[in-house]
């Protein structure tokens, strides 16, 4: 796909240009993409290669690259560059496209469906920067009004400032609007073109100039690091430690850190975890689906007025679990006794609040994939779904290889209903044929889950005979016969294997790739995550971020 010019999207026309999408390499950019048409901020050497912080190896770097933003990232910027009046303007978007699960990625495109959405929000948010732009006070020459505002609107929405060609291509749209109207029609035709600008729309990691190695620009690297954790925009507090080299380095960035990478001092929230964090997370596990999840209104008839809880569940038990634990640790959140859940959710669970908060003990339904949004979501709509549990626990906690029905031209024959058989009966139909070598591993995990339902209530009967959840794993670390779903996750805590599935999907996650080309990238990562703990199983999820971000080669990129 022909990749865009970077900065002639804003006088030329949106919808056919954006639908083109942007797939971009350092190649691709002209010299100043990253930092503004004339390469403003630089701190690169222009002649050659970055150099690499000493033990670095090149070919473990992650690709220079331009990435539009996600609908959420969209929004937290919006918010950020016009404040109230954008609350919700992406409610509508068509959904992101995934990789791996995560909605950060290089895959993301403006089709022309989205391309007409971005346009009319940009519409929206105009007319109201245009309420609120201060009148031109030198009506004579708007001109110079004009630029003011465009150079301090633009560095807010473009996240650098802006160069001088992009300005001047901007006042080309204010005099448009300013030709037969007046300032403020020229103000929000120019805002418009801002808000559906490339420089807008997309996230570039490709330095100053194409090079071998490239190391990111300061406001790069700020926007980088800002858009991992926060999900949005970089604060002024950030940009500045950025542009004071304060950001360079590993010590550096671990300063950060120590400091607190989400309070208020480092120009953060002081919330913990931020939104993104529990996107991360819940897109890890799949649990950010439950709102698209249905069931079967005659078998799971309270299923619609709890699904809002169930959802909320997760979001609460990370908040708290990352608070209160120490950052988060790995063990906890797959096997915690506890878990914080609204009146509803927990007398489904038989639970009592211990709290105000909605704290309660759960010592019969440990961790978050013992919760119900992670049980209803590998689910079918009127039945428990063991080969949807199990392949989930596999590949997404263990790290464990499961291959694809259609890669192995195997036709897929779901058991036929029997109201006299449980789930488990039926399934195990699969021992007996050719789809036993891979299905003896799969449906062992899913069965441990048996008892709990499709919407994740606890059962001891399915079509009244007794449930068994008793399953012996093979393939892992872990391996052994366990009781149900508590004891294997219990044992799924402890495994080095799942600690490090983790920091692999964090990787993933957080670097917006499950590209097979980024293995070397990924594998460095895990060798530096791994160095940073006395044993593998202390991870937490606050740790495994942080070592992303402290990672020498953070904020450098190769040419594709």
């Amino acid at each position: 796909m022909r990749a865009l010019p970077w900065t002639g999207l804003v006088a030329a026309p949106l919808l056919s240009l954006l639908a083109l999408g942007c797939q971009a390499s350092i190649e691709d950019a002209p010299p100043g993409a990253g930092t503004g048409g004339s390469g403003a901020g630089g701190a690169q050497n222009l002649a050659g290669s970055a150099t690499l912080p000493p033990g670095a190896n090149a070919l473990s770097l992650l690709p220079a690259r331009i990435r539009r933003l996600t609908d959420s990232e969209y929004q937290n910027t919006v918010n950020a560059v016009v404040g109230d009046a954008a609350n919700g303007v992406s409610a509508d978007f068509v959904p992101d496209s995934r990789q791996g699960g995560f909605t950060v990625n290089e895959a993301q495109r403006v089709d022309p469906v989205l391309a007409r959405q971005l346009a009319d929000a940009a519409n929206k948010l105009a007319a109201d920067v245009r309420t609120k732009a201060a009148p031109c006070a030198a009506p004579s020459t708007p001109a110079q009004c004009a630029d003011a505002f465009i150079r301090d609107f633009g560095k807010k929405a473009y996240r650098r400032p802006l160069g001088d060609d992009e300005v001047q291509q901007l006042t080309t749209v204010f005099n448009v609007g300013l030709d037969g109207g007046t300032y403020a029609e020229g103000i929000e035709l120019a805002t418009r073109a801002m808000l559906q600008s490339a420089a807008f729309l997309y996230h570039t990691e490709i330095g100053d100039a194409p090079a071998a190695t490239v190391k990111l620009t300061p406001y790069e690297l700020a926007s980088s690091i800002s858009y991992l954790i926060m999900g949005g925009p970089p604060t002024d507090t950030l940009v500045n430690k950025a542009l004071a080299g304060e950001l360079d380095t590993t010590e550096g960035r671990a300063a950060l850190v120590a400091a607190g990478l989400f309070q208020d001092g480092a120009g953060y929230s002081s919330s913990l975890p931020s939104a993104r964090v529990r996107r991360v997370i819940q897109e890890w596990l799949g649990t950010d689906r439950i709102s698209a999840t249905a069931k079967d209104s005659n078998i799971y008839q309270n299923f619609e007025t709890l699904r809002p809880q169930m959802e909320a569940e997760t979001g609460s038990f990370l908040g708290k679990l990352v608070q209160d634990q120490k950052g988060g640790s790995v063990a906890t959140l797959l096997s915690a006794d506890w878990t914080v859940a609204q009146p509803q959710l927990l007398a489904a669970y038989k639970a009592t609040a211990m709290d105000s908060t909605g704290f309660a003990s759960t010592p019969q339904r440990l961790g978050l994939l013992n919760q119900a949004a992670f049980l209803s979501v590998f689910a079918h709509a009127h039945e428990t779904a063991p080969v949807l549990r199990g392949v989930a626990v596999m590949r997404r906690v263990a790290c464990s290889p499961v291959p694809d029905p259609v890669d192995l031209s195997t036709a897929i024959v779901p058991p036929p209903p029997d109201p006299k058989k449980t789930t488990r009966d039926r399934f195990s139909a699969h021992a007996t044929t050719a789809c036993a070598a891979c299905h003896n591993r799969i449906d062992n995990f899913g069965f441990a889950f048996e008892g709990f339902d499709g919407m994740g209530m606890a059962r001891t009967l399915d079509n009244e005979q007794a449930v068994n959840s008793s399953v012996n794993v093979v393939g892992t670390d872990f391996d052994g016969g366990y009781a149900d779903s508590n004891e294997l996750v219990k044992a799924m805590a402890k495994s080095p294997q799942v600690h490090e599935c983790f920091a692999r999907n964090m990787f993933r996650a957080l670097a917006g790739t499950s590209n097979e080309a980024a293995r070397m990238s990924e594998d460095g990562f895990v060798e530096y995550w791994k160095s940073g703990m006395a044993t593998v199983t202390e991870s937490s999820i606050a740790g495994t971020l942080s070592s992303y971000v402290t990672s020498p080669t953070f904020n450098f990129r190769k040419a594709q």
